[in-house]
């Protein structure tokens, strides 16, 4: 299929939890200090399914994210002008359903589409994302310790590709900003890697779940090599990631659910 799709790439990902992650990120020196402080909500319409928590919007292949610039840690101190980014994903998708004008990896000012295959593990999983930069204001709070329910400020782009899952106004009418997410960026140079390899580390809360993240993109035809390759860096550290390898995004988007619908009590 990757022939199908103009410059398409693969994204290897190595993902570590709890832990594991924090000991990953002082095996490879990974400072705070270093990285790039994010703080980044998703959007759904979470609710409670018995003893667990559905997101609609997730389980039918959409992720809505804004990532922001966080100077001040806990604090959203973003500065004016700081520039921050608004993506719809589709994922998974089957790119060949997808209209002649979302085939194809293209941008512009100020905007990104890009369609690659995540591979995690022995997982193979499609995505189709448009990103779009900005000075976006931080989702505001509600009237209790969740965040007002407010549509996400898509482009109509963004709309137009969401509406090939299926999901138009009305599935976004309920949507709530849940979190934020705490992260910080690393890109790092390594003379075994050809292209820079990203550590992103994740936490929800002081004694909520963590997550530190290893990718690098490559072209298809070398994408089992750079797999292999980077699975040998982490053995290297004295790191065993989990054999099957969950989502940090599905389980911290559950985990905000969650908060937020206790909140709402």
């Amino acid at each position: 299929m990757a022939d199908t799709f103009r410059n398409a790439e693969a994204e290897i990902k190595i993902i570590l939890a709890g832990g594991t992650a924090e000991d990953a990120r002082r095996a490879l020196g990974l400072e705070p200090g270093n990285g790039k402080h994010l703080g980044i909500h998703f959007w759904d319409a979470p609710r409670e399914d018995g003893a667990g928590i559905r997101l609609p919007l997730a389980e039918a292949g959409v992720i809505i994210r804004l990532r922001r610039p966080d100077r001040g840690g806990r604090g959203d101190k973003g500065g004016k002008g700081d520039k921050s980014d608004l993506t719809a994903k589709l994922r998974p998708c089957d790119p060949a359903a997808l209209p002649a004008k979302w085939r194809e990896n293209r941008g512009g000012k100020g905007w990104e589409f890009k369609v690659e295959e995540d591979w995690s593990g022995s997982d193979r999983v499609w995505s189709a994302s448009l990103k779009v930069d900005g000075t976006f204001e931080p989702p505001a709070p509600g009237e209790g310790k969740g965040p007002a329910a407010w549509p996400p400020p898509l482009t109509p782009d963004q709309r137009d590709l969401l509406a090939h899952a299926g999901i138009t106004d009305d599935g976004l009418r309920d949507a709530v900003a849940l979190g934020p997410v705490r992260a910080v960026r690393w890109k790092l140079s390594r003379p075994d890697l050809a292209r820079p390899l990203t550590a992103e580390f994740w936490s929800v809360d002081d004694d909520g779940p963590c997550f530190l993240e290893l990718s690098l993109r490559a072209p298809h035809a070398d994408a089992p090599g750079a797999q292999e390759l980077l699975e040998r860096i982490v053995l290297e550290q004295g790191l065993r990631p989990a054999p099957r390898q969950a989502s940090k995004t599905q389980t911290v988007m559950t985990e905000l659910a969650r908060n937020h619908l206790r909140g709402a009590v």
